[in-house]
């Protein structure tokens, strides 16, 4: 196959002579027919030097081609510095990836300038060929390389043994000025107070790759630097020293040192930097942090360090800024910290003896105070006493024995604070100065504290009074003060601007009314007020704030709360306070006010059979929307529909004529009918009832008869689909057919579910179809209820009640006590047996056993066995509905009904 491509191929081989930089070398240029080609970039590639480190190489061409119309791998590749090569300089070099260089290997002849690389066995493709190409670098060993640019050449031979074409591409090479460097021992030197200079650092080396002088260089205190510092260098010796001389800046703690025309030498620099000396005229110790610098004339070295630490007399910092103190809100003001970043620094003694805080700017005597506490812990022995006349705060440790780290800690936690409520404004200077445990005294360091005065916010208090409204006594309510017992104090203002009273809570337009009048310029000065029906807010106003403290103290305890509403929402009222003295809000009081209204009115009794010519007497009783009720029969105003039948006076009713007639009962908003009817001689007794009652008065047995009848004529459906083999069957029946109970949408009736006390309230109120006469009685949590009606009409005579807090509960279930409880105010209990039954599980003591008992004589309940009652169970709907048919069974007539 060689043979066979070697016939058709066309070879010309040109021998060029190249003139290298460090001899000749001469590289054949193959222009091959055979299709084997290398292709350099265009361009250049750009190497330069290291500056004191090792030079980074530069790839010679990372975009060469190669290609091969007649074989897929390569066998060998040459690449040579063909031009201006520098032996002992110049290196080309190859490293195998591994990944994409196949099995290609390098050596390179340093004294030629010439990279071979091979492949063994021709086994390397086009492609890890190129990849290898790709990455051969060129790089420069030297310090200061010959600058000529470089000419890389590339040639190689394929698998076939064809020879490719000579590439080439230039390497340009630009030398690095190397900058100096000083090296320095790194250390700490100490320098005591007061002694002659020091020697800083006698190690200082000084080395430059490409230069053996120095043009400058400089020493200087970079950290630490105080006032006094100082820095010498002074050449008494050329020879050691060649021509450097130098310069101190004492404001910027810089020692400059020059050589004329660059000539003094590397160990010459070295020699007087090792020389340069510091002393200080300060007290102040800590650490000076000294750096140093060389320049060639073009590069400047790096900074390298030393410490010198400057041990003297106690030294006491203040940190930079102020401390703010502002005064408190009518509350004792809080001390500030003066300086929580002080030092404590001392050179030569380990302890303090004493230290003095001094007001020494701005003091104001019965102001200012200084204050110190021994935390116990990180203070050792260190006391202090304060002179107020003075502002002066001595602070001392018996035996000086407190460390300087203790002192700190105490010098940290001086406060200051003012006791003026409004203090004086001035910034107050306070000074810090110590006495060391050798007798030494420090320096005298200051730190200003602001002082800021605050306006102090007026205070409100309310009275511990409890307020009362009452609406419907009287045709128009009477308004109320809202609390005449609240005071005003203001600790930097004897008058005030403006007040704010609000019906902050339950506020309802159109009811709610806040009033203030002034009808008394020396009571309430020139306060006026006006009120938002829509907010509910009362704004009252001092022209000028002209009112004084007592002025406006009168007039809010003026201000009155009214309810305009004929029906007023009862729920509690909160009232809230506020005044402003031109400045600042006071924080807000408030006060409850407590909604009573005439809910209705009752008469005991209220149907009357009377003879002619003979009274019989009749309560009349007021009941609230809190449960409360009241005997008013001396307050009402009568009227009798037909007075020639009866006559009435203060609840005294008088039959005069047989007949029926009605008088009317009115109290403030509401009235009571009650009929009366007066009878012959011959009738019954003055004043007397019906021999037997079964029900209470409010129960109309003529009503509830028609109820019933007209129920039973209605044919309503009597049967559940879950009640056909409950117990309770036949009453539950009975219930739906004179329609005081129904079932569930499903055709349920669910007969063991429990029952509400919403739901318990309307049973009963149908069952004995109840009516209200005075609108019904709402509690806290019935006006969305369901039942709301049913439960005012059981409220309404008293046969129901709510809980203390004015809430009914009345989605809460009801108990079997409680159902007992409710329909004993309606049956007027009659025993069947003459005895009560005792049941094992009601206590003496519980509040339902007197009724429980009655209810069980009078057969309307029964236990559940061994005796039991379970007061405390819930109350099922069959036990309701069977114990409510017992009541109404108890009158005869409806008894005979019901069947």
């Amino acid at each position: 196959m060689k043979n066979l491509s070697r016939k058709w191929m066309f070879m010309v081989i040109v021998a060029l002579i190249f003139q290298l930089g460090a001899g000749n070398y001469i590289t054949p240029t193959i222009f091959a027919a055979s299709g084997l080609n290398l292709t350099t970039s265009l361009g250049s590639a750009s190497f330069a030097a290291g500056d004191n480190t090792v030079s980074t190489p530069v790839a010679v061409d990372s975009g060469i081609t190669v290609t091969d119309a007649v074989s897929t791998t390569l066998e060998s590749a040459e690449v040579a510095i063909t031009g201006n090569f520098f032996a002992g300089e110049d290196v080309l070099a190859f490293i195998n990836d591994g990944a994409t260089m196949g099995n290609i290997a390098a050596s390179y002849d340093a004294s030629k300038g010439l990279l071979t690389l091979t492949s063994a066995g021709a086994a390397a493709t086009l492609a890890q060929w190129q990849s290898a190409l790709r990455s051969i670098a060129y790089t420069n060993t030297a310090v200061t390389p010959n600058t000529a640019t470089r000419t890389i050449s590339f040639n190689a031979a394929d698998g076939a043994g064809n020879t490719s074409n000579t590439t080439t591409r230039s390497v340009s090479v630009s030398a690095t000025d190397q900058t100096p460097i000083l090296t320095v021992s790194g250390g700490t030197t100490t320098y005591v107070s007061g002694s002659s200079s020091v020697t800083i650092d006698s190690s200082v080396t000084v080395t430059d790759l490409d230069n053996t002088t120095l043009s400058s260089a400089t020493v200087s205190i970079e950290a630490g630097y105080m006032s006094g510092d100082m820095l010498v260098f002074i050449n008494t010796n050329s020879a050691m020293y060649g021509n450097i001389v130098a310069s101190y800046n004492a404001a910027s703690g810089v020692l400059t040192l020059t050589s004329s025309g660059a000539t003094a030498t590397l160990a010459q620099w070295s020699n007087a930097l090792r020389s340069v000396a510091f002393s200080t005229t300060s007290i102040a110790s800590g650490n000076r942090i000294i750096s140093y610098k060389g320049s060639d004339g073009s590069k400047t070295s790096a900074a390298a360090t030393n410490t010198v630490h400057v041990a003297g007399s106690p030294n006491l910092t203040a940190s930079n800024g102020s401390a703010s103190f502002v005064a408190g809100d009518n509350t004792t003001s809080i001390p500030v910290i003066i300086d929580s970043g002080l030092t404590v620094t001392d050179g030569v003694s380990a302890t303090l003896a004493s230290a003095s805080v001094e007001i020494a700017g701005g003091f104001q005597t019965g102001e200012d105070i200084l204050r110190f506490t021994n935390d116990g812990a990180t203070m050792g022995n260190i006391t202090a006493s304060y002179d107020a006349a003075m502002g002066v705060l001595t602070l001392t440790s018996a035996g000086a024995t407190a460390t300087l780290s203790q002192w700190q800690s105490a010098l940290r936690t001086v406060s200051y604070t003012n006791a003026a409520i409004i203090p004086n404004t001035a910034t107050r200077t306070i000074s810090f100065s110590a006495i060391d445990g050798a007798g030494n005294t420090s320096n005298t360091t200051t730190r200003t504290v602001t002082v800021t005065a605050t306006n102090q916010t007026p205070i409100l208090t309310a009275s511990n009074s409890s307020v009362i409204f009452r609406s419907g006594d009287q045709a128009a309510s009477t308004p109320v003060a809202v609390d005449s017992g609240l005071t005003i104090t203001d600790l930097d203002n004897t008058t005030l601007a403006s007040a704010s009273v609000s019906v902050s809570s339950h506020f309802i337009t159109q009811e709610d009314v806040l009033a203030f009048t002034n009808d008394n310029a020396a009571k309430y000065g020139n306060i006026t007020a006006s009120f938002s029906s829509t907010s509910g807010e009362l704004t009252m106003t001092s022209a000028g704030s002209a009112a004084t403290l007592p002025q406006w103290q009168n007039a809010l305890r003026a201000v009155t709360y009214n309810n305009i509403a004929a029906a007023p929402d009862t729920a509690a009222r909160t009232v809230s306070f506020i005044v402003n003295d031109g400045a600042s809000n006071s924080g807000s009081v408030t006060k409850n006010i407590t909604l009573i209204a005439l809910s209705g009115l009752s008469s005991s009794p209220n149907t009357f059979s009377v003879l002619a010519g003979q009274t019989a007497t009749t309560v009349i009783t007021a009941k609230y929307s809190n449960l409360s009720e009241a005997d008013v029969t001396s307050l009402v105003s009568w009227s009798v529909q037909n007075p020639a039948i009866a006559s009435v006076s203060n609840g005294s009713i008088t039959g005069l004529l047989t007949g029926s007639t009605v008088i009317t009962a009115v109290y403030g908003t509401k009235s009571i009918d009650i009929s009366v009817t007066v009878r012959s001689v011959s009738g019954p007794g003055p004043g007397t009832l019906p021999a037997t009652k079964i029900f209470r008065d409010f129960v109309s047995t003529d009503r509830l008869k028609v109820s019933i009848q007209a129920s039973l004529n209605a044919g309503k459906p009597t049967s559940f689909q879950d009640t056909a083999s409950h117990w309770a069957s036949k009453d539950i029946s009975l219930g739906a057919k004179i329609g005081i109970i129904a079932g569930y949408p499903d055709g349920n009736f669910r007969p063991d579910a429990s029952v509400t006390r919403a739901e318990f309230s309307t049973l009963v109120v149908k069952a004995f179809a109840l009516r209200s006469g005075n609108g019904g009685k709402e509690f806290e949590d019935t006006p969305t209820s369901w039942a709301q009606e049913s439960i005012g009409i059981l409220a309404d005579y008293g046969v129901i009640s709510g809980y203390p807090d004015g809430t009914f509960h009345p989605d809460q279930t009801i108990t079997r006590a409680e159902m007992v409880a409710i329909l004993s105010k309606i049956l007027i209990m009659q025993s069947n047996s003459g005895e009560s039954n005792t049941f094992i599980d009601i206590a003496p003591q519980h509040w339902a056993k007197k009724m429980i008992e009655e209810a069980t004589a009078a057969g309307i309940i029964q236990g559940k066995g061994g005796n039991r009652f379970a007061p405390d169970d819930t109350l099922t709907r069959a036990e309701a509905l069977t114990v409510i048919l017992r009541v109404m069974k108890k009158d005869p007539v409806i008894s005979d009904l019901l069947g």
